[in-house]
């Protein structure tokens, strides 16, 4: 999270907000939350909770910035940089 927070004051003490900054600072934030979430639950979880939070965890960033780059770039941009 505290990363996350750094994501977003650097750029704005710099002058040099984007986008870019902005979601990234979100999505680490987010996943620092869900992962105090996830540590918290270890404790008194059972090995199922844990490997339902371990996918949650992995799969739901994926999929958010899977479709944001889909949404984020054309057809031909991602031929090019895959």
């Amino acid at each position: 999270m505290l990363i996350g927070v750094a994501f977003l004051i650097v750029p704005f003490f710099m002058g040099t907000i984007t986008n870019t900054n902005l979601i990234i600072g979100m999505a680490l934030i987010i996943n620092g939350m869900l992962g105090y979430i996830y540590t918290n639950n270890m404790k008194k979880g059972n090995v199922v909770s844990n490997i339902l939070w371990a996918i949650f965890l992995f799969i739901v960033p994926f999929i958010i910035y899977f479709f944001a780059k889909k949404n984020a770039y054309s057809e031909e941009e991602l031929a090019a940089y895959n």
